[in-house]
C-alpha cells in the first residue's frame, strides 16, 4: 500500500522508537552481546528501569523471589521479553489517547487482555517466544491510535460507519474503502525497525490465513485472543460486536470450540493478574 507508506513517512510527529529499545533492539541480534550490555543500556533510563522492575516483580510474571536487578531480570527473562517490557512501558506513554471515543482506559485495557490472551494461548500451543505473543497481542490495534491522531477523517468516517451499522471497525474500514488499522500499525512497527514477526501480528490478526507461513501461527494466536476478548467483554476496540474465529486460525492453533470454557477461565485468571501493566495505563496520558 504505497500510498499508506507516504502517509506515514510524512507523519514526522509520529512517536519514535526510544534510543534505549532501539539499542535493545540491536544487542538482540547481536550474539556477543551480554546481560551487563543490556543493563548499562537502560540504567541510563532510570524512569524505564523502574517501570521495567515493578513489572518484572508483578504477579503477572509469578517469580516466587524479588528481582532487583536489571541484569538479573534479563538473565531470567531473556532480551526479547525485557525489550517487549520496554516496548509496552514506552507505548501506553507514546500516544495521547485521551481523546479516544471509546476511551482512553477501554482501549487500553482491552489491549492488554489481548495481549494477556495471546500469551495463554501461545504457552498452550507450545510456542517459542510467547512473549512475542504478549506484546503483539497488546499492540495489535495501536493503528487505530494512529488513525485517530493522524489520519482523523478516515478515522471518524469508520467510526460513524460503525455506529450507524452496527458493524465492526474492521467490517467499517472496509465498507469505507479507508486505511486499515492493522496496515497502519504494521507500516508504524517497521517504522520503528521492530521483528517481523511483531509487525506480522498487526498485519495479519484479521486475516491469519494471509500471514507468511513462518508467522500464520502467531497472527492466530493474536486474532483468536483478539475475538476472545472480545467475548468476555473486557475494554473495548472501538465496536461492539464479537467476530467470528476464522478456521484456518482454529486450524493452525489445533483448537475446538470445546477447548473454548477453558480457555475463557485461562485468560480471565491471567487478566485478573495483569494489575501491573493496568497501573501503567493509570499513570499514562489520559
Amino acid at each position: 500500500m504505497p500510498e499508506l507508506e507516504k502517509v506515514i513517512g510524512r507523519i514526522d510527529s509520529l512517536p519514535t522508537l526510544p534510543t534505549v529499545v532501539a539499542r535493545i533492539n540491536q544487542l538482540i541480534d547481536d550474539p556477543t552481546a551480554s546481560a551487563g550490555d543490556i543493563n548499562e543500556v537502560i540504567s541510563h533510563d532510570l524512569a524505564l528501569s523502574a517501570k521495567i522492575l515493578k513489572l518484572v516483580n508483578s504477579a503477572f510474571y509469578g517469580f516466587p523471589r524479588r528481582i532487583s536487578s536489571m541484569t538479573h531480570a534479563v538473565v531470567i527473562l531473556g532480551f526479547n521479553t525485557v525489550r517487549n517490557i520496554a516496548l509496552s512501558a514506552f507505548v501506553f506513554d507514546a500516544f495521547d489517547t485521551r481523546a479516544l471515543p471509546f476511551g482512553h482506559r477501554n482501549f487500553w485495557i482491552h489491549s492488554v487482555g489481548v495481549g494477556v490472551a495471546a500469551d495463554a494461548l501461545a504457552v498452550r500451543a507450545g510456542m517459542p517466544l510467547s512473549d512475542d505473543a504478549f506484546v503483539g497481542g497488546l499492540l495489535h490495534d495501536v493503528g487505530k491510535v494512529v488513525m485517530h491522531q493522524y489520519l482523523a477523517a478516515d478515522f471518524a468516517a469508520v467510526l460513524a460507519r460503525v455506529g450507524r451499522e452496527d458493524i465492526t471497525f474492521l467490517e467499517a474500514e472496509i465498507a469505507e474503502g479507508r486505511p486499515g488499522h492493522a496496515e497502519v500499525g504494521a507500516l508504524l512497527m517497521e517504522n520503528w525497525k521492530l521483528p517481523e514477526r511483531l509487525v506480522a501480528i498487526l498485519r495479519y490478526h484479521h486475516r491469519p490465513a494471509e500471514a507468511p507461513d513462518a508467522h500464520r501461527q502467531i497472527a492466530a494466536v493474536a486474532h483468536v485472543a483478539d475475538v476472545l476478548t472480545r467475548a468476555i467483554m473486557v475494554g473495548s476496540g472501538g465496536d461492539g460486536k464479537i467476530p467470528v474465529v476464522a478456521e484456518a486460525a482454529w486450524a493452525a492453533l489445533k483448537l475446538t470450540e470445546a477447548d473454548l470454557p477453558e480457555l475463557l477461565g485461562d485468560i480471565s485468571t491471567e487478566i485478573n493478574k495483569a494489575g501491573a501493566y493496568m497501573e501503567l495505563i493509570a499513570a499514562a496520558k489520559g
